[in-house]
């Protein structure tokens, strides 16, 4: 028994598409609530708590290595500059995270250097010391972008640095 059917219609083939030159895809801006951001810039925010956790991983073996993680004190103060540094990269939602993860490296490979975590006095002033650095970063970050941000609105720049 054979089965017939009309054939399908036919279809007009597709428009072309029409491609932008790379330097206008790599400079589009990106939409977010805050305004626009540059795209750059966004996969650098995006990709600071990645980073920044291997980062803070060859921090680790480096310290271990050398045998400078009984020096908890050095050690705390390369965390908090490295903590700074990644805060201020990072989109402010992401300096809790940036903080705890900096924390559990230092708390689990220095202080502790089996990989397992406390709560002694030591470990709350190292929370406490990394929270406030996550802080500072975060904080030097917002003043930047606003400044950014104001220098873009009157007119003198394109936001961009």
């Amino acid at each position: 028994m054979a089965a017939l059917h009309h054939p399908l219609p036919a279809h007009p083939p597709p428009a072309p598409r029409t491609r932008r030159p790379a330097a206008e895809v790599r400079s589009a801006p990106v939409t977010r609530a805050g305004g626009s951001v540059p795209t750059a810039d966004a996969l650098g925010r995006d990709l600071a708590l990645p980073v920044g956790t291997a980062l803070t991983a060859l921090v680790v073996t480096a310290l271990l290595v050398t045998g400078q993680a009984g020096h908890r004190w050095l050690s705390l103060a390369a965390f908090a500059l490295l903590t700074v540094g990644i805060a201020a990269a990072a989109r402010p939602r992401l300096v809790p995270a940036v903080v705890l993860v900096s924390w559990l490296f230092f708390d689990g490979f220095v202080v502790h250097q089996h990989a397992e975590l406390g709560w002694q006095q030591a470990d709350r002033t190292s929370l406490w010391v990394l929270a406030a650095a996550g802080l500072a970063g975060g904080v030097c970050a917002a003043v930047g972008r606003g400044r950014r941000a104001a220098r873009a609105a009157r007119g003198g720049g394109a936001g961009i640095e």
